[in-house]
């Protein structure tokens, strides 16, 4: 059982024991890039590697952040700044070692908005997991992140199996803009305010929620633009322009 800090913050042990096996876990997505890389889509861009651990990821988060959710659906919002339970910090543990692995990459590739994203969402998650508290909330933002994940790294991996202008191709953009749209402009706000409001909540949560809530507004604007150029095509509006 976590304990609940007053004056100062107290570890959990439960959060130490996934903590010490983290490392463990970023050296394992590691590994799947390499063999992904070097040995099942050789023939494929580093990228295109990279992608496939991050939909793996995505499966695995999905997973393990919807079985946290006591009441269903409205379990995301239920025991807001509250204490982990074990399946809670088990969730937040791996996917803090995928993020991990995620932000090296990103950083050797130079791409500074992925950087600032997974800062916000280590940081969160770092702090749930070490202080065992505000695993509720946390484990639903990864939801509501991961969820769109899958579809929006399919795009770029159709895009390299010279699927760009397929049907399917278009029904996973239209899929993955929706998502994304929906959990993280619709029902991630509520979710954010929530985590803002509580007392209980260290502020490097309130940031990283805060912090996840305005990228993805950012990146929001991008995305109704890809529903409209989709919705054209399966209209039979022509073929979209290359990007």
């Amino acid at each position: 059982m976590a304990i609940k800090s007053s004056a100062k913050t107290t570890i959990d042990p439960m959060s130490v024991k996934y903590a010490s096996e983290m490392s463990q876990w970023t050296v394992f997505w590691g590994l799947m890039f390499v063999v992904c890389r070097f040995a099942l889509f050789k023939k494929y861009s580093t990228d295109f590697s990279n992608r496939v651990v991050s939909i793996v990821h995505a499966v695995v988060a999905i997973y393990y952040s919807y079985v946290t959710f006591e009441n269903g659906w409205d379990g995301m919002f239920d025991n807001i700044g509250g204490a982990n339970t074990e399946a809670q910090t088990l969730c937040m543990a791996i996917s803090l070692s995928y993020f991990t692995y995620d932000l090296i990459y990103c950083a050797l590739g130079g791409d500074f908005m992925s950087v600032v994203h997974h800062m916000f969402t280590m940081g969160g998650l770092a702090s749930g997991v070490l202080n065992g508290r505000s695993g509720a909330e946390l484990v639903a933002c990864l939801f509501l992140m991961e969820v769109s994940n899958p579809s929006l790294h399919l795009r770029t991996v159709f895009i390299e199996m010279g699927l760009k202008t397929s049907m399917l191709a278009s029904i996973n953009s239209l899929v993955f803009a929706l998502m994304f749209l929906m959990c993280r402009l619709v029902i991630g706000p509520p979710l954010v305010w929530k985590t803002l409001a509580s007392p209980d909540n260290d502020y490097i949560v309130k940031a990283g929620g805060f912090g996840i809530l305005a990228v993805s507004v950012f990146w929001g604007m991008s995305i109704i633009r890809i529903i409209v150029k989709e919705v054209k095509k399966l209209m039979g509006g022509g073929k979209a322009k290359q990007a």
